[in-house]
């Protein structure tokens, strides 16, 4: 391995699936696929000090020519100038022997401060860091991006999707590569390789995941594509009765209202699932929805749905024809 390799790596972004990819490439490269578990340290930034990150990142390597360490959250404790002076000062002068990985879970610089030109000061540092440092964004592709994502990663698995199919998954699995990943494969195996997937063969083998459904149906009100949103709303009421479905929407609804007012204080997923007391997950994905999505238009739509709520309270409208007309109201 050349000197000229990076000693720290900065791996920033919400692609948390692209950067286990990354990590796990990065290892093979280092040495002996079958010893590169004792050549690797994990340490969480949340608990390990400086000290503890510096000494695992100058221990000699274990036969290989380099030692793989691994921080997540590597800033969670670097509060005071003093601390940051150390861990850059600690990051320019680590040893060829050493890949530092730092894998920051979330953007560094927000897209408003980055539009402002305000740095977040590790990625000031990044800058001048020169070839000892690679930095990378990793950012989970979204909408017509994950459809192309579909695509593209189906090639690397040997088969095709059409462009049709590609939107369908993309579709039905939000923005979760790890989850796009294994339906890709699935669906490929069932056309045998043997000809592109198509739309047919998505509805037919890949469920719309709970997890991901009340977020792909915003999505598609978003994008004011009624179709897509029609199509996804019959999927969901095959599966669930329509009162309790209607009652989740607008929870998620709400949730990603709140995660807007949260964004435009500056806040993080982090503060809204404290604020909201729900799981991080959840509270990332109203996030990300947020970020998409005016404060307006949200407060429109779940007015709308409030509305609906209570012609359904009263007997006024079915649950399913309360959804299918604020499909229409706000695709139309």
């Amino acid at each position: 391995m050349s000197d000229t390799a990076p000693v720290v790596y900065l791996l920033e972004g919400d692609d948390e699936y692209a950067m286990a990819e990354f990590i796990s490439k990065l290892a093979e490269k280092l040495g002996d696929p079958t010893t590169s578990e004792m050549n690797t340290t994990r340490l969480d930034g949340n608990s390990a000090s400086l000290e503890q990150i510096e000494g695992a990142a100058r221990s000699m390597p274990f036969l290989a020519v380099r030692r793989l360490v691994i921080v997540t959250h590597p800033i969670a404790r670097i509060n005071t100038p003093a601390l940051r002076n150390r861990l850059l000062k600690m990051l320019a002068e680590l040893p060829p022997t050493a890949a530092l990985v730092l894998v920051e879970n979330k953007s560094l610089t927000s897209d408003r401060d980055r539009g402002e030109g305000k740095l977040h000061w590790l990625e000031r540092w990044a800058e001048t860091a020169g070839p000892r440092l690679f930095h990378r964004h990793f950012t989970l592709p979204t909408g017509e991006a994950m459809a192309r994502w579909v695509q593209a990663r189906a090639k690397t698995h040997g088969g095709t999707f059409t462009p049709a199919a590609a939107s369908a998954l993309a579709g039905l699995v939000g923005d979760d590569p790890r989850l796009a990943d294994q339906e890709i494969a699935k669906l490929l195996a069932y056309v045998n390789y043997n000809r592109p997937v198509e739309p047919d063969d998505v509805e037919a083998l890949t469920p719309l995941s709970a997890r991901v459904a009340d977020f792909a149906l915003l999505n598609a009100l978003r994008a004011r594509d009624g179709r897509q949103a029609q199509s996804l709303l019959r999927r969901m009421l095959a599966e669930e009765d329509a009162i309790p479905l209607f009652h989740s929407i607008v929870s998620q609804f709400r949730d990603v209202l709140l995660a807007r007012e949260v964004l435009e204080a500056r806040g993080t997923p982090e503060d809204l699932a404290r604020q909201l007391k729900i799981h991080p997950f959840r509270a990332r994905k109203a996030y990300e929805q947020a970020q998409r999505i005016s404060l307006p238009q949200l407060e429109r739509i779940y007015h709308r749905l409030l509305d609906l709520d209570t012609g359904i309270k009263t007997g006024q409208v079915a649950a399913d024809l309360a959804l299918e007309t604020l499909i229409m109201e706000l695709t139309g």
